[in-house]
């Protein structure tokens, strides 16, 4: 059994985000390789990313890891977008894009991919 689980979110003005994962392995499922991953960019000082992965493992012979990463955008990626012509605006959504960027592999669909890069626009503000 094979489990790659990948949560991402980017949390702008006073958003909230909990994540909590878990990977159970019941007894008898040796060989289960299971991976999970919590990814945050907060946009805001205000904004607030909690993540509680966990691992119940009740067989012996598994592979099962957990990851999360919080972070705040880097303003020298912005200043460097912003001396090749970017608005601090558009310097931000490429940002967001590319933190995605994991997510728009995984999409296969060529239409959802639009879909979501087009939503991801909309939704990303200029932050202070």
């Amino acid at each position: 059994c094979t489990s790659d689980f990948l949560y991402k979110s980017v949390l702008q003005d006073r958003s909230r985000t909990v994540w909590r994962g878990m990977i159970k392995v019941d007894e008898g499922a040796d060989k289960t390789d299971g991976y999970q991953r919590n990814d945050n960019l907060m946009l805001s000082d205000h904004a607030r990313a909690d993540s509680i992965p966990g691992l119940e493992i009740k067989a012996d012979d598994v592979r099962c890891t957990h990851g999360s990463t919080s972070g705040r955008v880097d303003e020298e990626l912005i200043f460097y977008a912003r001396s090749r012509g970017f608005t601090r605006k558009e310097a931000i959504l490429m940002i967001v894009t590319g933190f995605f960027q994991q997510i728009f592999d995984r999409i296969t669909i060529e239409s959802v991919r639009d879909a979501l890069g087009a939503a991801i626009a909309r939704q990303v503000r200029q932050y202070e």
